[in-house]
């Protein structure tokens, strides 16, 4: 009886497991480098082995989400680049006069091809970390051909194992991306479901832990529709009644849920005051937290390939929210403006609740009623002339970074010519993974990078000391790469530790010593940390401040097209059209960078009155987008609305149009009278009408507090230089 019944949770448990991205990827790895490493080891081999596995986990870090075909096009594009870099490494790295200019001038290429594309970008970062392998390991090659062949030859045999990985499980990928779009949904849901119990003093708290995970899901959601535009831009028509067809429908679902989870029907704070019946506040928590616990479940059932079972208990949970309601209006005869937009909320948990039964049909692998056409966004190709222009300004955060970097190598690269570091090119492996973009980024990785490290040296010192066998240290190694990959978009530091034993480890056995050089490596870390940090903070520095107006008229731009795009749909009919959702999905977007701003200018040396702008800004423009999300998802046809309130929207369209135009260009923004907010009229009576009269007030006032917030830029500016530098 016990075996009957821990075999089917065994046989989940080890389902769940093989299905986790990271796990799936970390098991790719681990067999790519055992079956090199253990032949290796038994034809007393172990040097070559190593390198081997060197190009290996090159290959795995440059690696892209493609198609079959797109993915084996890059795979021999990246095996002659890292062919081409490992001999040019080899043929100069003995004269530091023509080698030093070489690395750097090399550096600053391959983080400019960024510009074109993450693919290209990832490319260029796989050249440039496979040249610095090659610079570490080349005291130890015996000859010319050695580096170049092994190396290029480990990320082949990866490249090859991953591409027939693909053949067999050519969806895989998107399955997991379209389920993290759903986890991260869960986890907005349920985190929006503590409004109804939490005292107000924590409600803007709330606010902003909404606002930091739809970073995650809007990031999610783009992730996927970028990997389904890959793999429909290969078929020769439009999917239909495959896998395809029902991952692009489970997409577009979520797409919709995301505008109602995100929207804002009545302010919580006065929810709380206004109503006092607790039981309906219960309800609709308990309402929320079912329905995110069920978006987990379909992620989970997205993610297993398994079929989708709804809850019934929502269907019973909704009634009984509605009958509480009507129950507490004929008792307690709550005003019309509180009842419309409860009402309206419970309507829009319903759409979702008829969301999640939509999906329960989508997985269960039946033939699709009918065909998925609808088209989604692709990106807009820039002109090359102009791009590469752009790219070379100093305004270029791009261009900013690989001018910082490049310095960094050159300072590193003279420090191991000058003192003759043989085995110095950590430093550049330090200062490559350390020296990000932004200042916080790289304040973030540089902790991260030496816990990390000291982590990992910590715990190879006592491994080779009781395990010194060759054959215990290979499976140390490989333990430590497999970690690594685990662990490497989840827990950095963590990563960082087992992958510094990984790379010891290597270099080690590499060179055929059994003997672990730590200290040496504990230097160059805390010398590249210091570099990165050092060009981060003096050259170009990139300050969150700086960004600020720039972003704040991104949002103002977005919202008002996001707001134009709903209207338009007053007049027209609902349209779920590739312009509204991408109206849409650039409020989000633009909501980000600013939520991001204010997530990344708390580490920087700024005066206390850019946070505070910066979390104004912030807060009320998630909130606005909140509002807006409302007014799309009940967003229909009505010629009573557009009369009433057309002449309004359209102020308001142009009152964010002016601003962020006053921003983007840096003149002085022009004066405006407040726009007139209408409070709802207490004798309309439907409850449609109600609502959007209600969201019209609450936007009209949240865009008159963020035209004068911009306004503030050009009255700081006059008088604080904020500019550490």
């Amino acid at each position: 009886m016990p075996s009957a019944i821990t075999a089917p949770a065994l046989v989940s448990w080890l389902r769940r497991v093989f299905t986790d991205s990271h796990f799936f990827f970390a098991i790719k790895v681990l067999l790519a480098m055992a079956s090199v490493l253990l032949p290796g080891w038994w034809l007393e081999q172990t040097p070559g082995a190593v390198t081997l596995t060197l190009g290996v986990m090159a290959g795995a870090l440059s690696e892209v989400d493609q198609g079959p075909k797109g993915r084996l096009r890059h795979l021999l594009l990246s095996l002659v680049c890292f062919f081409i870099a490992i001999c040019l490494v080899t043929l100069t790295i003995d004269n530091p006069v023509l080698f030093g200019p070489l690395l750097v001038i090399s550096a600053s290429i391959l983080i400019l091809m960024g510009a074109w594309g993450s693919t290209v970008g990832t490319l260029g970062f796989g050249i440039l970390l496979i040249s610095l392998y090659a610079m570490q390991g080349h005291p130890d090659s015996p000859s010319f051909w050695y580096q170049p062949l092994l190396l290029t030859l480990g990320a082949a045999w990866y490249g090859l194992l991953s591409w027939v990985v693909l053949l067999i499980w050519p969806y895989k990928q998107v399955h997991e991306q379209l389920a993290q779009c759903y986890f991260s949904l869960s986890r907005y849901l349920l985190e929006k479901s503590r409004f109804f119990d939490s005292p107000d003093q924590q409600h803007q708290h709330l606010r902003h832990q909404l606002a930091q995970l739809n970073i995650q899901l809007v990031s999610a959601l783009e992730n996927t529709k970028q990997m389904l535009n890959r793999r429909i831009q290969g078929q020769e028509c439009h999917p239909q009644q495959d896998e395809l067809g029902r991952l692009l429908a489970l997409y577009l679902l979520v797409q919709d849920m995301h505008e109602r989870a995100t929207s804002s029907h009545y302010s919580y704070q006065a929810l709380n005051q206004d109503l006092k019946q607790l039981d309906i506040l219960k309800g609709y928590q308990t309402l929320l937290v079912g329905l995110g616990e069920a978006c987990y479940k379909l992620g989970y059932a997205i993610l297993t390939h398994n079929a989708y079972q709804h809850p019934k208990r929502l269907t019973w949970a909704l009634s009984a929210l509605e009958d509480q309601l009507n129950y507490s209006h004929l008792q307690q005869d709550y005003p019309l403006h509180l009842l419309s937009p409860l009402k309206y909320l419970g309507r829009n948990m319903a759409r979702l609740h008829q969301g999640l039964v939509r999906a329960e049909s989508l997985t269960q692998r039946q033939p699709l009623p009918e065909a998925i056409t609808v088209e989604l966004a692709q990106p807009k190709r820039q002109p090359f002339w102009p791009k590469l222009k752009a790219l070379f300004h100093p305004d270029s955060l791009l261009f900013r970074h690989s001018m910082r970097l490049c310095l960094c190598f050159a300072l590193g690269y003279s420090l191991i010519a000058y003192f003759e570091l043989e085995r110095g090119y950590w430093i550049l492996l330090t200062i490559l993974f350390v020296c990000q973009p932004s200042f916080s980024a790289t304040r973030k990785r540089l902790v991260q990078r030496i816990l990390g490290t000291i982590g990992g040296i910590l715990a190879a010192v006592p491994l080779l000391y009781f395990f010194p066998s060759i054959g215990a240290q290979l499976m140390i190694l490989l333990l430590g790469a497999f970690i690594f990959f685990t662990q490497i978009k989840v827990y950095y530091s963590w990563a960082v530790g087992f992958v510094t034993l990984f790379v010891l480890l290597a270099f080690n056995l590499q060179g055929g010593t059994s003997e672990l050089i730590w200290l040496p490596r504990l230097f160059d870390t805390l010398i590249g940390c210091a570099l990165s940090f050092v060009a981060v903070w003096f050259i170009w520095p990139d300050w969150q401040r700086r960004h600020l107006p720039r972003l704040m008229a991104d949002a103002m731009e977005a919202n008002a097209g996001y707001l134009a795009a709903i209207a338009q749909q007053f007049a027209h009919g609902r349209n779920d059209s590739l312009d509204y959702r991408q109206s849409r999905k650039q409020a989000h977007l633009a909501d980000n960078q600013l939520a991001l701003a204010w997530q990344n200018i708390r580490v920087e040396p700024v005066p206390k009155y850019w946070l505070n702008l910066c979390f104004d800004i912030a807060y009320r423009n998630h909130a606005l987008l909140s509002y807006l999300s409302t007014l799309g998802a009940h967003r229909a046809q009505s010629q009573l609305l557009q009369q009433a309130h057309g002449p309004q929207i359209e102020q308001l369209v142009s009152q964010l149009h002016v601003a962020a135009k006053a921003l983007h260009n840096e003149y002085v923004q022009p004066a405006s009278q407040p726009i007139a907010h209408h409070e709802p009229t207490l004798d309309a009576v439907d409850d449609w009408l109600i609502l959007n009269q209600q969201l019209l007030s609450h936007i009209t006032l949240l865009v008159n507090d963020l035209y004068q917030l911009a306004q503030g830029f050009q009255q700081q500016d006059a008088t604080i230089d904020a500019d550490p530098n």
